[in-house]
Order: structure tokens, then C-alpha cells, then sequence
């Protein structure tokens, strides 16, 4: 099923072990490659890897214990907690350097963490297009007759 980055964002995460509350989505840590979820931040400074998510559903995210819960690892980990790899209104720009608009929402299968598509202000970016992200923009493979001359 298809849920989009807002729809998890802000969704309290649970405990399957202990039925415990561990805390809210703060963040979704997204990654190209591989094109899809890497890990949850929970409260101001702790990540859940996706593999560890049992279930994401309207009410609840379920992780299997809070053993899960560890703190970043690296640098870049660090940064997308602080928000430097954030999604939304992120600038699009294609490989061949143009424009496409900025990220509006982003598209999720639930199930797997894969990212399903990138919505812009110009319109729907399949995720099979997307090349890297970083602090200043989303670059996505060129599609032939998808961009304004310029």
C-alpha cells in the first residue's frame, strides 16, 4: 500500500515486545540510492533502521523492541537528523542540470520502505528516475521531452 511522507511523519512508534510508546516520528531518513526509507528518527536524537519497523499503520509505527532504538552512526546520519536531507521543498533538477520544480511529497510503499515516486510542483517523478539526493537539491535522470528548452 501506498503512504505518503507526511502520512508518517509525526505517527507515534510503538513497541511490539513491550505494547510500550517509544516516542513520534520526527523523521524519515530517505536515501538514493537504494530509492527508500533507511531509517526512522524517533524523538529529537534516536533512529530506527527500516529493517527493525514491523508494521506501519494509520495510528501506529511497530518496531520490534526498544533495543532497536540506537543513536546515529556517522556524520551523514547526524545531518539528516538535523534536517539537511529533508524531502520537502527540496529543489529537482535533472541531470542535465535544469529545473524541475521542488518536492512537494514523496510517495512510499509501506510494506518494504521503497520510495514509489517524488510529487513536485511540476508534476509526479518516478522513483526510478532518481540519482542522488543532498543538502541543496534532488537530481534525477533526464527524460527526454520532460523539460523545458533552455
Amino acid at each position: 500500500m501506498r503512504r505518503l511522507l507526511k502520512d508518517v511523519t509525526g505517527t507515534r512508534v510503538m513497541s511490539r515486545a513491550s505494547a510500550q510508546k517509544m516516542g513520534k516520528v520526527e523523521r524519515v531518513l530517505l536515501d538514493v540510492p537504494p530509492r527508500r526509507v533507511v531509517a526512522l528518527q524517533v524523538g529529537r536524537d534516536q533512529l530506527v533502521d527500516w529493517r527493525d519497523v514491523s508494521g506501519v499503520g494509520t495510528d501506529a509505527v511497530v518496531v520490534e523492541s526498544e533495543e532497536r532504538v540506537r543513536q546515529a552512526t556517522d556524520a551523514r546520519e547526524e545531518r539528516a537528523m538535523a534536517g539537511d536531507f529533508d524531502w520537502k521543498g527540496k529543489r529537482v533538477l535533472s541531470d542535465h542540470g535544469n529545473e524541475l520544480g521542488t518536492v512537494t511529497e514523496v510517495e512510499l510503499d509501506e510494506a518494504t520502505g521503497a520510495i514509489e515516486a517524488v510529487l513536485t510542483t511540476e508534476g509526479r517523478v518516478a522513483a526510478e528516475r532518481l540519482r542522488a539526493l543532498g543538502s541543496y537539491c534532488l537530481v534525477v535522470r533526464h527524460e527526454p521531452g520532460s523539460e523545458l528548452p533552455g
